[in-house]
């Protein structure tokens, strides 16, 4: 058995060398809660439990919080609290959840706590803060709500120093989460006035009739003598659980950019954590990126050689090239249409929705009427909104049976939140509603089966018809011209599309004056009554964990944009020739794509634009470097630095060939332009070996070629190989690095949508992962000669003492030997 074990190690240990390789899982944790409360004789019972779904990695993102055992929201008779809202006297019992400065905060480190920035010394005998518990940022703290059973749950937003510097959460500054149930108790001295004490075992005002009700979340602002904010009592109940957070590019020690990127928001959470595993690695390499104002602009500027020295984008230039450049695939994401919207009876969150093309198109054209007594020729005779459109009930019939949708009240509450700038993510979208027949009519002017027409005011000729790159408000009608302040466009780009999301800040204005002769914002909807949609990209809703609404292929079938999904259809995508690049043939019905029920429609590849003229060696050599550091480890599902971040799908086989060839090229310099690349196998087939000259984009890079090919490894901490001989030096060690003692989430290929959330291993291997796996099958052979001898003896030892004992010290031999591994 021994010698058994000894030759199983020589076997396969090998096969987990040199090459991608998964990261560990960040996962969640759970906690002992305080005791559940029993109202009716004052008394602690059992501890609950709190568990959080992801402690570790964080950034920028929504964690799921849930608990057993605690003391069920009630109202003042005693029956079921679905909802809370901040301050309210008639929900006993609630919980709130805070983001908290610190692992051992005090109510002072808690954001949109009573006392959050107040002096931690003086404690809960000092007036609130001047500032409020809120002075950056709308407060990201949850009050929710625990069943009968005594279980609860709820989602909060994280923010890393980037949305908060109150806060600071980084990977040097510790935080946590604090989750605080109110449990009532004499918090503000109400039984002891004028004397102000404190007395959380005093329960006889938790339910008092309105008058101070302890036990609700409205007495935290209840200060009959001046002080003592009513959280005190709540406060003792709390329990912490810590927090970290990821490195983003903040982290990295100040330096120079080796060179600079702009362009493609849709691509900017995968480009954090590249860049950051970029600037840690052992030898730093840093990028500096920006968004930019769009990316038609971000390569007009890199074509005219005015912008930065690399631009991103999800189109091609369709003209000519200006100059020498290739593209680079950096990963697969889609567009997509994330809603908040519940159920109208049960209050809960809807998960399920479909929407297709024309009700898209209805959408985006301000095609409802919104409004009970609108006389506006222009929607004359439509739907107030999308949930009375007999197209959204009979689509969504099966998926979302039982569902009481929303009312349409005098709010403009199905025009989705978007974008006003002008985007690749836009244009994709706007031709995929033209590309499908049914939804090209409505937009010509044919009515749906139902009766519900376009706008007028977005026909030909006044308005020029999709695609496009950038929505307009083009309806000024309306009773007090409220079609002009139903849909506002938001200038802030995609990050506040997302953040208005997150807040249910719907983009409409309210057509009434305020008494400044200002329009107001529309009201947000409380939790239990929100309805509101958004387009935007898959990394920031899936970070967010917005449920994403199920969009029709062409095949029939309704998919979203999974890691599966996004892959089908990148393995759909035709290669065209005369601009480099891929994407879905919407008007092709013939195609793979037309065929396949597996492809999500608006998935879209991430490029890079790279020069191959004009670029120093220096600057050369890095852009090369970061591109193969991408396509290494930077194709492994993580939340960690260098990983690819929740809502993008990595590159197909044929994409990575592609990337590593404009990796040689812009290293050479060698004046390549886009152009078809050379075969390199299908999806599931290796990477083909070809020339990698001037005038290509192709070539297997890892195989021979001019330039040259890939080295093992090259990352992580791993030497490598040189990319394209002596012409860059770009794939050596620590392409793309992070610090060995973080750890990150990985997530397997499939129908997950939130891959950072998950643990499972993915990643293109290296071109050489075999080394002493070479040596396999003589090895094999012994090992088979060995087992001829050691089989019987193992059987016969396997019923004894002594065999039990071996059994076990081969157990730990073997466990030392994948350590050592």
């Amino acid at each position: 058995m021994l010698t058994w074990t000894v030759a199983a190690a020589v076997v396969f240990l090998p096969l987990g060398g040199p090459g991608v390789q998964p990261a560990s899982a960040a996962g969640g944790t759970t906690v002992e809660g305080p005791a559940r409360f029993d109202p009716n004789t004052w008394q602690d019972g059992p501890k609950g439990t709190i568990t959080v779904s992801q402690v570790g990695d964080l950034r920028n993102q929504v964690v799921h919080v849930s608990w057993t055992g605690f003391t069920p929201t009630v109202d003042l008779y005693g029956q079921p609290v679905q909802f809370v809202q901040p301050m309210i006297k008639d929900a006993f019992y609630a919980v709130r959840i805070y983001q908290c400065r610190g692992d051992n905060p005090d109510i002072t480190d808690c954001y949109g706590s009573t006392l959050y920035g107040g002096d931690p010394a003086k404690g809960f005998l000092q007036p609130e803060p001047a500032a409020g518990p809120a002075p950056e940022f709308p407060s990201n703290m949850v009050i929710a709500a625990t069943r009968p059973d005594g279980t609860g749950e709820a989602d909060i937003e994280l923010w890393t120093a980037q949305q908060s510097q109150g806060l600071n959460c980084d990977n040097t500054h510790k935080c946590s989460l604090v989750v605080e149930p109110n449990y009532g108790g004499d918090s503000i001295g109400a039984n002891s006035f004028p004397d102000l004490v404190i007395n959380c075992d005093d329960h006889s005002i938790d339910m008092d009739g309105f008058i101070f009700n302890t036990a609700t979340d409205g007495s935290f602002q209840l200060k009959p003598n001046g002080l003592l904010p009513g959280e005190s009592c709540a406060w003792k109940r709390h329990v912490t659980i810590p927090l970290q957070f990821a490195p983003t590019p903040d982290s990295c020690t100040a330096g120079d950019a080796a060179f600079s990127a702009i362009g493609l928001e849709m691509a900017d959470r995968a480009m954090q954590q590249w860049r950051t595993g970029s600037c840690l690695a052992a030898d730093p390499l840093r990028v500096q990126y920006s968004v930019g104002n769009g990316e038609p602009q971000a390569r007009g500027a890199f074509l005219r050689r005015s912008g930065a020295d690399v631009a991103l984008t999800s189109l091609p230039n369709p003209d000519p090239p200006t100059r020498p450049y290739v593209y680079a695939p950096l990963a697969n994401s889609a567009v997509s249409v994330a809603y908040v919207v519940d159920d109208g009876r049960t209050r809960q969150q809807v998960r399920r929705l479909r929407l297709n093309q024309r009700l898209l198109a209805k959408m985006l054209t301000q095609s409802y009427r919104h409004y009970n007594d609108d006389d506006t020729d222009t929607v004359r005779g439509n739907p107030i909104c999308m949930f009375d459109d007999p197209e959204f009930r009979k689509l969504n019939a099966d998926v979302a049976a039982g569902v009481t949708w929303p009312e349409c009240g005098n709010v403009a509450n199905t025009e989705p939140v978007v974008v006003g700038g002008t985007t690749d993510l836009v244009h994709r979208l706007t031709e995929w509603i033209a590309a499908d027949p049914d939804a090209e009519q409505f937009l010509q002017g044919s009515p749906d089966p139902w009766g519900t027409h376009v706008n007028t005011k977005f026909l030909k000729p006044g308005y020029a018809g999709y695609p496009v790159d950038s929505f307009q408000t083009l309806d000024y009608t309306g009773k007090n011209n409220h079609k002009q302040y139903e849909w506002n466009p938001v200038l802030g780009g995609l990050g506040q599309v997302l953040r208005m999301t997150l807040q249910n800040q719907l983009s409409c204005q309210l057509p009434y004056v305020n008494a400044n002769g200002q329009h107001d914002k529309c009201f947000a909807p409380s939790t239990g009554k929100r309805a509101l949609f958004a387009v935007m990209d898959s990394g920031n809703a899936q970070a967010m964990a917005l449920p994403e609404a199920e969009l029709p292929n062409p095949a029939g079938a309704f998919t979203t944009p999974t890691i599966a999904s996004m892959q089908a259809a990148a393995r759909d995508m035709p290669f065209d020739q005369a601009t480099g690049t891929q994407s879905l043939p919407y008007d092709d019905e013939n195609s793979a794509y037309a065929k396949d029920p597996k492809a999500y429609p608006l998935t879209m590849v991430q490029y890079a634009m790279l020069p191959t003229d004009g670029l120093g060696r220096d600057k050369a050599a890095a852009v090369s470097r970061f591109v193969r550091g991408v396509t290494e480890q930077g194709q492994v599902y993580g939340q960690g630095p260098g990983q690819l971040a929740a809502g993008f799908a990595d590159l197909t086989k044929p994409q990575l060939a592609q990337a590593k060839a404009a990796a040689d090229h812009v290293a050479a310099q060698d004046g390549s332009k886009p152009e078809k690349p050379a075969e390199t196998g299908g999806d599931n087939g290796a990477g083909g070996s070809g020339t990698s000259g001037s005038g290509t984009s192709g070539g297997g890079s890892t195989g021979s070629g001019t330039t040259g090919g890939t080295g093992t490894g090259g990352s992580f901490g791993d030497s490598g190989g040189s990319t394209g001989g002596d012409t860059s030096g770009a794939g050596g060690a620590n392409a793309l690095a992070a610090p060995a003692a973080a750890s990150s989430a990985t997530a397997k290929p499939g129908g997950s949508a939130s891959p950072g959330l998950a643990a499972a291993p993915v990643g293109e291997a290296a071109a050489d992962r075999a080394g002493m796996a070479r040596l396999l099958l003589p090895v094999v052979l012994a090992t088979g000669a060995v087992l001829l001898v050691g089989g019987p003896a193992a059987l016969f030892l396997g019923g004894t003492p002594a065999g039990a004992n071996l059994r076990r010290g081969t157990g730990r031999l073997w466990s030392r030997l994948l350590r050592r591994g």
